[in-house]
């Protein structure tokens, strides 16, 4: 239990500390970094520079953490029964609490989309010049967390019952390819706007959302990769906190002025927050067992053995 603890340890207080300065540092830029007329973004401005500066640098401490040790991941391990273990309920709670949050997007996001298509029926209707969102993509958005939410909770239901091994890898990939429809509805509503600090964080982060999810699904899928998860697990963490800060600065916003929380905003906070919480419950089970020995402890042997058996 105490080794586990010890390899946990530097890779939650590194992705935690990285993510609270990211988001702390996005919120001086958005109070700083813009001009207050135009809403252009002002060039070099030092909120900006720290932020990249920041990313980077922690980009490579993680490369750094994952690589550092000695010796390499064990090559006879069952690497997809590595999230199916007895006696951890963080896991299964993370990715459980992920996939409510996914869940909960779908209503709010269907309700937009609808909005959106009746307001393009109508200015259709009436002859004048129709919106350029007929809320398809916002509908399919929907859809598309919906399928998040089942592979999540696919997800925690085999953490939760150790030894009945589920499709893992498909499951896994459903976030993921829900993901590429989420990146090409945040890109269509911002395709018109020329300052694209108000926009690239939330892209590079789903991006680099759907690209954990695919390392994930590979765990299962006999492509495992677990020092890559890992980083791609404490990125999608630490890139999920500027876009998550704005997205709640706009709810604040809009709430307010007395505004609806069913808005697009609500939408992206809860998928942030739904990968977010996904990458960290990889971050909490995967690290112990990056550098064991060939030879599996006995509870987990058992599960292999149930697995097999099966």
């Amino acid at each position: 239990m105490k080794n586990s603890v010890s390899r946990r340890t530097p890779w939650l207080i590194s992705v935690g500390a990285a993510a609270l300065a990211a988001a702390l540092l996005r919120r001086w830029q958005l109070a700083s970094a813009f001009e207050p007329d135009t809403g252009l973004a002002t060039p070099g401005a030092q909120a900006s520079v720290v932020l990249v500066c920041l990313l980077v640098m922690a980009g490579a401490w993680l490369i750094l953490l994952a690589m550092g040790r000695s010796g390499g991941p064990d090559p006879t391990r069952r690497w997809d029964m590595v999230f199916v273990t007895r006696g951890d309920p963080v896991f299964p709670t993370l990715t459980v609490g992920a996939a409510v949050l996914a869940a909960l997007s779908v209503p709010v996001l269907f309700v937009v989309g609808v909005d959106q298509f009746q307001l393009y029926q109508m200015a259709r209707e009436v002859g004048a010049q129709p919106p350029s969102n007929n809320g398809m993509l916002t509908l399919a958005t929907a859809a598309g967390a919906l399928l998040a939410a089942l592979g999540l909770l696919q997800m925690g239901r085999d953490g939760l019952r150790p030894g009945r091994r589920g499709r893992g890898g498909f499951s896994a990939a459903l976030p993921g390819v829900a993901g590429c429809v989420w990146l090409m509805e945040s890109f269509r509503a911002h395709a018109a706007n020329p300052v694209q600090w108000d926009y690239a964080p939330q892209l590079i982060a789903i991006v680099v959302g759907m690209g954990f999810y695919m390392d994930f699904a590979g765990m299962s899928a006999g492509a495992p990769r677990p020092r890559r998860l890992l980083w791609m697990a404490g990125m999608t963490v630490i890139l999920s906190a500027p876009p998550l800060a704005t997205v709640l600065a706009e709810l604040s916003a809009r709430l307010a002025t007395g505004g609806s929380l069913l808005s697009a905003e609500t939408g992206d906070a809860l998928l942030l927050l739904s990968q977010l919480l996904a990458a960290a419950g990889v971050l909490w089970r995967l690290p112990p067992y990056l550098e064991r020995s060939a030879r599996p402890s006995p509870e987990e042997a058992s599960i292999e053995e149930e697995t097999t058996d099966e």
